[in-house]
């Protein structure tokens, strides 16, 4: 992978202020871990006020800066082009994190959902029995999110906006953190990634932890989600 980094004087500025940004963006980020299959946004003052390579997202960007340090193994996906070098240079530069070309070896992997992320799905770390926390997470920036929640009698709640609703696949979110199920739309994925998933269930507590980021808003599937994907959305 070309790495060259972009001149220091060139690189985004990250946070407007790095503790604010870190503290409100990792909260927001384990709020959606909580909550798996709902949409959260960050912070308003701190998103307009980051600073971020244009090949991502802010969501995305905030999430590196916030996932990352000096002691973090990273894997950038090369599918971002041009901006990847951008990105680790990025990162390097306010992080302090060290980069890996084999997702093997990472404890992040960032990349767009164009991407065959069912491959990192599988390549990347899962733990073990017994030091399940060194499963990987794998954060993916995609063109959409689209989530609505079910009541107890299965029917969906809430407004859908049509474009989302014609997004496909939806996927269907059991398990902690759930009430009763939740449904969701990430925009670039298809099916063969909800399988991989899918696999990756009867392994639990061994796993990767998937984060969804699209503009300034996340969603995140950890491990212990149950997922069933949907071949069509139903009406409510």
């Amino acid at each position: 992978m070309n790495t060259a980094a972009p001149a220091l004087a060139n690189l985004p500025l990250g946070f407007a202020d790095a503790v604010h940004g870190t503290q409100t963006s990792f909260r927001g980020l384990l709020d959606a871990m909580a909550r798996p299959g709902r949409v959260h946004r960050l912070e308003s003052a701190t998103a307009h006020q980051l600073q971020f390579p244009p090949a991502i997202s802010p969501a995305m960007a905030a999430l590196l800066l916030t996932l990352c340090d000096a002691d973090t193994r990273v894997w950038i996906s090369p599918a971002f082009g041009a901006g990847a070098a951008h990105i680790h240079a990025f990162g390097r530069f306010h992080t302090g994190l060290v980069s890996v070309d084999d997702l093997r070896r990472a404890q992040f992997a960032f990349l767009p959902a164009s991407d065959a992320p069912e491959r990192a799905l599988r390549e990347l770390p899962h733990g073990s029995d017994e030091v399940p926390q060194d499963g990987a997470t794998l954060v993916i920036d995609t063109p959409l999110l689209a989530a609505q929640e079910e009541d107890a009698d299965g029917r969906t709640t809430g407004p859908l906006d049509r474009e989302a609703a014609d997004a496909t696949p939806w996927v269907r979110l059991t398990g902690p953190g759930v009430q009763h199920a939740h449904r969701l739309a990430v925009g670039g994925l298809g099916l063969a990634f909800w399988r991989a998933r899918q696999a990756l269930q009867t392994r639990f507590p061994r796993g990767v932890d998937v984060v969804f980021t699209c503009g300034e808003r996340v969603a995140a599937v950890p491990r212990s989600t149950q997922v069933e994907p949907l071949l069509a959305m139903e009406g409510n």
